[in-house]
């Protein structure tokens, strides 16, 4: 996760490597079928274990994401978040405004609620606002949507941390939220989108905002 060791690198053999580190064989090879089917190692008997470029990783795999949320994640990782968040929420938006059943409507405006009373600095109000968003995607009625759930937890939640520092009061944060309710509760495909694209552009700049001043950047 580092580079330090880099694409094309060959690890010592697993007996090496496991006294190196002081555990088990099993385990050690145990972890290197854990990594390659991840998508980070290859192994192969003419080659050994070797490391794969990031291309090749599996990057919505939740340890894979936890692992390079460990450490302050720079601009090029919020920025590729965002993307991401750009081109599957506000479509997912736009389906719940059609698909939303009562049951998952109310998932998402039991969410807005906590944000509306909760500090904002407290975990509970970041643990409903991931779940905002997470029943958005649930209520858009499409599994394949839903699989970016729990790669968007994971993201979101370190995501927030940053935002809520930048910009920690409610007023900044929960309007956005209720015009995507409102725009989902009438069924107002075109409104849901756009106002989900306004929030994400707002919540990028407030992140941005955030890890710049982290980083010690005016």
């Amino acid at each position: 996760m580092s580079g330090e060791l880099r694409p094309g690198a060959t690890l010592p053999n697993s007996t090496d490597l496991a006294r190196q580190l002081s555990v088990a064989r099993p385990a050690m090879r145990e972890a290197i079928k854990l990594l390659a089917g991840k998508g980070l190692l290859e192994s192969t008997p003419r080659r050994g274990t070797v490391v794969r470029p990031r291309q090749a990783w599996n990057c919505l795999d939740e340890d894979v994401l936890s692992w390079q949320l460990r450490d302050t994640p720079n601009a090029a990782f919020m920025r590729d978040l965002y993307e991401l968040r750009r081109i599957v929420e506000p479509e997912a938006a736009a389906c719940a405004a059609i698909r939303a059943t009562s049951t998952t409507l109310s998932d998402i405006e039991n969410a807005l609620h906590v944000m509306e009373i909760a500090d904002p600095a407290s975990s509970a109000s970041i643990k409903a606002d991931v779940a905002f968003h997470l029943s958005i995607l649930v209520a858009s009625g499409n599994p394949f949507l839903t699989s970016f759930a729990p790669a968007i937890q994971a993201s979101l939640t370190m995501a927030f941390k940053f935002q809520r520092s930048a910009c920690p009061g409610p007023d900044h944060f929960v309007p956005g939220h209720r015009l995507i309710v409102d725009a989902i509760r009438r069924g107002d495909t075109d409104a849901a989108r756009s106002t989900v694209r306004t929030l994400l552009a707002k919540a990028e700049s407030d992140a941005m905002t955030s890890l710049r001043s982290k980083e010690g950047v005016a």
